[in-house]
């Protein structure tokens, strides 16, 4: 006959039951908190922590907005900067202002991670959406090359479905439009025009140039302002302005005082969103500028 467990004994069961399972339920809530936030360095330094699994996007520049597009992972982008016009799915999603966003627009949006470029953020961007709790990630975009990384980054970072495609046709693209030629045309872009702004060395757009097989008549470094007097002492070969901003009137009145020298240059239109967007569309850049170039060479037979 099998006694019965005295009380003691059944007492002793229950403890060590109740122990188990509180031991346990320290170590799932233990692991509960561990996978609440994952903490990953932005292209600043910063440490930015981010849920397991961001679902909803704010980003701040138009370039980023057409990268994480093109790694697959437009659908979790729930709002714009005012600029964000490419894919035409981003036209239609809310708009949370432009070089000083409305971070009370931001938060209504309930992102999960804001994104922005190191260039032209406004100072209290970061301390104002850290104060509602809302993580921003600064993505390094002023080269060439590190278009493709950036798609890398934002492609695991918001788990797309296709960064791997797309850094492989961005770099396959810019490969298939690299040149060389017997003389390296001299260019100037101007981005700006009263007063005359221009991109300088160390910028996207001179990666561009040099892949075309040109050279930037820019000495300075990133976007200065420059002087009608620099422009009209060694004037380039070729000008280049975006269609929006600047007018060709307006390029051709820089030269007013020498319209002989304005004859010598060859003044070309460009789509302002390729050629001041470094994204998915500068490999389109690059086929445009190729042709401006060969156009010019044309013209020298």
């Amino acid at each position: 006959m099998t006694r019965a467990p005295t009380g003691r004994t059944g007492g002793r069961g229950l403890r060590t039951g109740f122990r188990v399972v509180f031991c346990l339920f320290l170590l799932l809530g233990c692991g509960g908190r561990e996978e609440s936030s994952r903490a990953v360095r932005d292209d600043l330094g910063r440490e930015v922590s981010l849920p397991p699994r961001v679902t909803r996007v704010v980003t701040l520049a138009p370039n980023l907005t057409e990268i994480v597009f093109a790694v697959g992972a437009g659908e979790r982008v729930v709002g714009t900067d005012d600029f964000s016009n490419d894919p035409a799915a981003a036209m239609g999603l809310p708009k949370v202002g432009g070089l000083q966003p409305n971070v009370e627009k931001i938060a209504s949006l309930r992102p999960d991670l804001v994104l922005a470029t190191t260039n032209g953020n406004h100072p209290n961007l970061a301390p104002a959406l850290a104060a509602v709790s809302i993580p921003l990630f600064v993505v390094k975009t002023d080269r060439l090359d590190e278009i493709a990384s950036a798609g890398e980054r934002l492609g695991a970072l918001l788990n797309g479905s296709r960064p791997r495609e797309f850094v492989r046709d961005l770099r396959d693209g810019i490969e298939r439009q690299k040149r060389t030629r017997a003389r390296s045309p001299r260019i100037l872009f101007a981005v700006y025009a009263d007063p005359l702004y221009v991109a300088g060395r160390d910028t996207f757009s001179d990666d561009l140039f040099v892949l075309t097989g040109a050279r930037n008549a820019v000495e300075a470094k990133g976007w200065p302002q420059y002087s009608l007097e620099a422009l009209l002492a060694d004037a380039p070969d070729i000008i280049i302005h975006p269609a929006k901003s600047v007018t060709r009137e307006q390029i051709q009145q820089l030269f007013a005082r020498t319209p002989e020298l304005a004859r010598k240059v060859t003044i070309e239109t460009v789509d302002e969103d390729r050629f001041t967007r470094p994204g998915p569309r500068v490999v389109i850049a690059a086929e445009e500028l190729n042709a401006i170039i060969d156009r010019w060479e044309s013209k020298r037979d």
